[in-house]
């Protein structure tokens, strides 16, 4: 499998009555992946995580791995607060057919730096597929030390690493002295281009489940070195990074991939649908970058 190009965290989507819709979510996974998007992240942050029962998490996992097509293949996020419990996820997600891992390292309590590189090490150790730590210290409360990811990947334990910590800085320490065909990839939409740029290999993009086209652009543009084109793509994310800023996350993914792809999205609380003035806001913002984003919207 490529560990490059495009990555997109998908969102969970739910029924009206809050229960797991796996209809919406088989056609949501398709949608994504006829555009031709190269890798398909379930369970992540976005994909409200914390949030889906172990039964439903496999039975996510089946359906969003049956519904792809073409080369678009599935990451899971394993990812928890206990190792024991991280490695089950990790079993289950490479038994229904996953093509990587993704873990947060513990959260919520802080472990000692050495006990989470143990973690890595038995989510590593129960299974074959390539291994992608996730630094996001805002949610998980720490940050991940880049000299013990850079040790873990000579050592054949990672694959690589997602960093969503907000800045370029912190992207560029993980890229600084990382292993040969160690993959990083920035996670927040603002970076990917930059983030390229010095060696990443991709990028996780949320607003590809807005506009998958134009960030499928972004990316190619960014690793062929045409940084003109890149920019010119990366302006337009930048703009719908900014329709998002401050209104409830996931939601207000959840109700822009609905407003401008037309999917067919549903919540579960406390992660509801926008108020009417958020809706009223969000629609408010969109209405300037319609016009640009139009090109990229249509089949």
């Amino acid at each position: 499998m490529s560990v490059d190009g495009l990555v997109v965290p998908i969102p969970t989507l739910f029924a009206e009555d809050g229960s797991l819709d796996l209809g919406r979510n088989a056609k949501f996974a398709r949608g994504l992946a006829d555009e031709r998007v190269d890798h398909l992240f379930v369970l992540g942050s976005l994909g409200e995580f914390p949030s889906v029962a172990p039964a439903e998490r496999e039975r996510l996992i089946d359906v969003v791995v049956g519904s792809v097509t073409g080369a678009t293949d599935v990451w899971v996020g394993c990812g928890a607060p206990s190792t024991r419990q991280a490695v089950a996820y990790a079993e289950a997600a490479e038994a229904a057919g996953a093509a990587a891992i993704v873990a947060v390292p513990p959260y919520y309590l802080h472990p000692a730096s050495a006990s989470i590189e143990r973690y890595y090490r038995a989510i590593h150790g129960s299974i074959e597929l390539p291994l992608f730590a996730y630094n996001i210290p805002s949610l998980v409360g720490y940050a991940l030390d880049p000299e013990m990811v850079h040790r873990l990947g000579r050592d054949g334990v990672l694959t690589g690493a997602k960093d969503t910590s907000g800045t370029i800085a912190s992207v560029t320490a993980f890229l600084a002295g990382i292993p040969p065909g160690f993959a990083i990839f920035p996670g927040d939409d603002a970076l990917a281009s930059e983030a390229i740029a010095r060696g990443a290999r991709g990028a996780v993009m949320g607003i590809a489940n807005l506009a998958p086209r134009l960030c499928r652009e972004l990316v190619q543009a960014a690793r062929a070195g045409d940084r003109g084109r890149a920019a010119e793509r990366q302006a337009l994310v930048d703009a719908l990074v900014q329709v998002s800023a401050g209104l409830p996350f996931p939601s207000i993914n959840k109700f822009l991939a609905g407003e401008l792809r037309g999917a067919d999205v549903g919540y579960r609380a406390p992660y509801d649908a926008l108020s009417e003035e958020e809706t009223a806001e969000a629609r408010r913002r969109l209405e300037p970058v319609r016009a640009a984003l139009a090109p990229f919207l249509g089949r």
